[in-house]
């Protein structure tokens, strides 16, 4: 039986540092946001589920285990930043009645698509030397 990290290439290591990158986000995320309307649970939890896909990549060496965390990444970023938006419009438009951290949830939301860009660059450079 190979050990986890035994035989693996770039690709591996690119989707094992999106999945701490996302646990750190998300983690922070939950902390710094929490309390605020830019704040949506669905983001952290897929977020949080991406990062603890990345399992499925390092145990069952499957070709399709880097899809998986990716898309994860993927519906974070976009869930997140369909709550920022509203914020970021308010500020640029100097109102803010409701609450809500623009800077922040961009932040987020730009960080969860960072992962979903390294999960997709490691799809495409494999996660297994051949």
């Amino acid at each position: 039986m190979k050990k986890p990290f035994e035989g693996r290439n770039f690709g591996f290591y690119v989707l094992f540092a999106a999945a701490l990158v996302a646990l750190a986000g998300a983690i922070l995320y939950l902390v710094l946001d929490g309390g605020d309307r830019t704040f949506t649970i669905l983001g952290f939890l897929l977020a949080l589920a991406g990062a603890v896909s990345t399992i499925l990549a390092v145990l069952t060496r499957l070709k399709f285990a880097p899809l998986v965390p990716t898309a994860f990444y993927a519906a974070a970023s976009a869930f997140v930043l369909r709550l920022a938006l509203p914020s970021l419009s308010d500020l640029w438009n100097k109102v803010n009645f409701i609450g809500g951290n623009a800077v922040l949830g961009m932040t987020f939301a730009g960080v969860f698509l960072l992962c979903a860009v390294l999960g997709t660059v490691s799809c495409f450079t494999g996660t297994e030397r051949r």
